[in-house]
């Protein structure tokens, strides 16, 4: 009897979890439709206006060319992967919406798809996990028509298949899906090939646990990964005469000192969740006020933390597999900042790492053992923190002056 109330208890709290990571879905999603149909430019980028041009291009009949805006000529697609146009484009063929509705439905199905993911991952606090996307950054990147979007997506999807690879090694049905999801990575963005080290080091791994046949087929699953993108990067250079459709390669690129700050300024705004730092003439008051909500939810976690006597329970091994993907994919980054002349290093470009460290972090608390009261204040405090990101990051000026006309 005691079995099956606890089982029905289990089963409820499930069911609680559900509803909320739901809701949750619900509200995020209204949130970046809102901010899409408020916003003047509909959150399109010069990038964005690349991806719907492809799109476009392949439901008219060109194909894999789009009409360059410089001399007006066709030009084969090469500068950025085919992934996220093409996905763009069977959702517009098989819905009947434009490009650009069709890239924003896409961007609330990918959102969709890292609820339900994060839901296998840690099904009781699942609502908590997934309240990561409330905070700023997230919140941009879903808004526009980037390929950020799938991308994080692909990020937590390996994170995710690697801890269960590790589980369960004798499964060729997760070699599969990491080889997949690597090349879903790739082909959403180039720095994707980044992921190619995971099977790699798997290999390498389960042929130092003396496991040779699953090591070899993941080092199999490597080269074949090599050998497309390398393929796919020889086509781009015969049409192009570049392997990623540009010269990349700049002359002069920051000296070590605006390299550093640049980079200090990146990761630190990556620290603020609801509002970045901006330079202004004005002080901003809305900064200082969340900054010093954060601080004290951090403090009261941090106490909460210290609770915990065995360390065993802080880490676990997706958190530690997420720490690792961000790391690789923060040095890939880095690297290729280094020797080539591109967008800032701001929240786009570090937000894959960011992504999952935030994820990790929120999972080694999630994850803990309910010993003290403390702890379960301290993962409400966190949920509620990001639904308050979530509630700030609307356009206050529109609601304010919509606010005060209803008066």
């Amino acid at each position: 009897m005691r079995r099956l109330s606890k089982q029905k208890n289990l089963s409820a709290t499930d069911r609680v979890s559900d509803l909320l990571l739901f809701l949750l879905y619900l509200a995020v999603a209204a949130a970046i439709l809102f901010r899409v149909g408020i916003e003047s430019t509909g959150y399109l980028s010069p990038d964005s206006r690349a991806y719907l041009g492809l799109a476009q291009s392949l439901l008219d009949g060109p194909g894999f060319y789009t009409l360059s805006e410089h001399d007006n000529n066709w030009r084969y697609f090469t500068i950025w992967p085919v992934g996220y146009p093409v996905l763009i484009f069977i959702l517009a063929k098989a819905s009947g919406l434009t490009v650009f509705w069709a890239s924003k439905v896409l961007n609330l199905i990918l959102l969709g798809c890292g609820f339900l993911l994060l839901r296998q991952t840690y099904r009781p606090y699942s609502f908590i996990l997934a309240s990561v996307y409330g905070a700023y950054t997230f919140l941009e990147v879903y808004s526009f028509s980037w390929s950020e979007a799938p991308f994080l997506l692909g990020v937590l999807m390996l994170a995710y298949l690697t801890d269960q690879v590790l589980r369960k090694p004798h499964s060729m049905r997760l070699v599969i899906y990491i080889f997949f999801c690597c090349l879903f990575l790739f082909l959403t963005r180039y720095v994707g090939a980044f992921s190619f080290s995971i099977p790699a080091l798997l290999s390498l791994h389960f042929l130092y646990k003396r496991q040779p046949r699953v090591g070899i087929v993941f080092g199999t699953a490597t080269t074949l990964l090599v050998i497309f993108a390398a393929s796919y990067l020889y086509i781009n250079y015969k049409f192009s005469g570049y392997i990623t459709g540009i010269n990349r390669l700049a002359e002069e690129t920051e000296n070590t000192t605006i390299f550093l700050l640049m980079l200090l300024q990146g990761l630190t705004n990556e620290l603020f969740i609801i509002r970045k730092f901006r330079s202004a003439s004005q002080p901003d008051f809305l900064f200082y006020l969340t900054t010093a909500i954060q601080l004290t939810v951090l403090l009261y976690i941090y106490n909460s933390i210290k609770k915990v006597g065995d360390l065993r329970y802080i880490f676990n091994s997706f958190s530690l597999i997420c720490f690792v993907i961000a790391a690789l994919y923060f040095t890939t980054i880095l690297t290729l900042r280094q020797i080539s002349h591109f967008d800032d290093l701001d929240y786009r470009l570090l937000s894959p790492a960011s992504f999952l460290v935030i994820i990790a972090l929120i999972n080694i608390l999630v994850t803990l053992p309910e010993q003290h009261i403390t702890i379960v204040w301290a993962k409400y405090m966190v949920f509620a923190f990001f639904i308050l990101s979530l509630l700030l990051n609307l356009p206050k000026e529109y609601i304010l002056s919509h606010f005060k006309q209803m008066l």
